[in-house]
């Protein structure tokens, strides 16, 4: 099955014919370059490798299909990370990686379970190395957007722009030293192997199944949420994390699966930028609550903090009325 995938041309990585400086490259690929950034669009899903999905594909291709082309970002956006280190790259980067997650816990019954959990805890890890300086992007932009912030945000503007760069040189100096594009080759093609023995079985009664899995979960997760009387974060952040699992594998399966999505996805989509915003805020508090900043008076400091306080309650709240009228459908 694997020289099969290779002979048809499966591998839909592009390379380019020059190397960004510092960035490992494999000894074998000497002749190779990085993974040309312009050929892929990582907001969202491959459109070309989903709508090439068919019911009767068997498992291994349908996994290769699906998962070259965010293995492909994840590279991509790793080397652009080393020579830039701008907002959207962080969150693109950090995006593919979760898509990755959500893929290898779908197939993760046909994998070696211990082998797919290391895989999946491996991608928490490399986009936690630009989750500090995304932190900070986040902070930076909530509280520009708040106006009654705005005079704050000047004095307070030199501060975090330190911090900032100072997490992205810690990103920066990970990313160097990690041959990401071998290991996440290195990591496919692993799993490849695995799926072998599952190569005559069609992919579409599998990915039903899944999906109906991380459904279920969802239900599940507003269940718990919905039980407490007051809101609280970490339900409705377990909530955001099954949302945004069935919405992934939707987008991945959608081709496979009964009936359309669409506002399925939509759905999951406008919810899962509530949740989004609520986590934004609450992670925001924490960061400038522990990070001691040079040249912030006390006065700015506790303002800007009890504006997050007030927000950080408004949105919790906002939250759970959305929580109890989807129990209510």
């Amino acid at each position: 099955m694997l020289t099969l995938l290779w002979k048809q041309n499966l591998w839909s990585c592009s390379y380019t014919a020059t190397r960004k400086e510092g960035f490992p490259m494999n000894n074998r690929d000497s002749g190779q370059a990085n993974v040309n950034a312009s050929v892929r669009s990582v907001s969202s899903l491959d459109d070309k490798s989903v709508s090439r999905l068919t019911k009767h594909m068997s498992v291994p291709a349908a996994f290769f299909a699906l998962a070259d082309p965010v293995v492909g970002q994840v590279t991509a956006r790793a080397h652009q990370l080393v020579s830039q280190g701008d907002a959207e790259t962080l969150h693109k980067f950090r995006v593919a990686l979760r898509q990755l997650r959500a893929l290898w816990w779908a197939f993760a019954p046909l994998m070696d379970s211990a082998q797919a959990k290391l895989e999946r805890d491996e991608f928490k890890r490399l986009a936690g190395v630009a989750g500090d300086t995304r932190d900070w992007d986040v902070l930076c932009a909530l509280l520009s957007s708040a106006r009654q912030c705005s005079a704050i945000v000047e004095n307070l503007a030199p501060a975090l722009a330190v911090q900032r760069e100072l997490a992205l040189s810690s990103t920066w100096a990970t990313l160097k030293h990690a041959d990401i594009e071998t290991h996440m080759r290195s990591v496919l093609l692993g799993t490849l192997r695995q799926l072998e023995e599952h190569g005559d079985e069609p992919v579409n009664k599998f990915a039903e199944t899944r999906v109906r899995k991380a459904e279920k979960a969802l239900r599940t997760s507003i269940k718990q949420a919905h039980r407490h009387k007051l809101p609280d974060f970490d339900a409705l952040h377990e909530v955001r994390i099954a949302g945004k699992k069935l919405r992934y594998l939707l987008e991945f399966f959608a081709p496979l699966l009964a009936g359309h999505h669409d506002k399925n996805i939509k759905r999951l989509m406008t919810f899962q930028t509530q949740l989004g915003n609520l986590n934004d805020v609450v992670v925001s508090e924490v960061k400038l609550r522990e990070t001691p900043l040079s040249g912030i008076g006390e006065n700015d400091l506790t303002q800007t903090l009890n504006w997050m306080t007030k927000e950080k309650t408004r949105r919790l709240r906002a939250a759970q009325r959305h929580i109890r009228r989807i129990k209510e459908r």
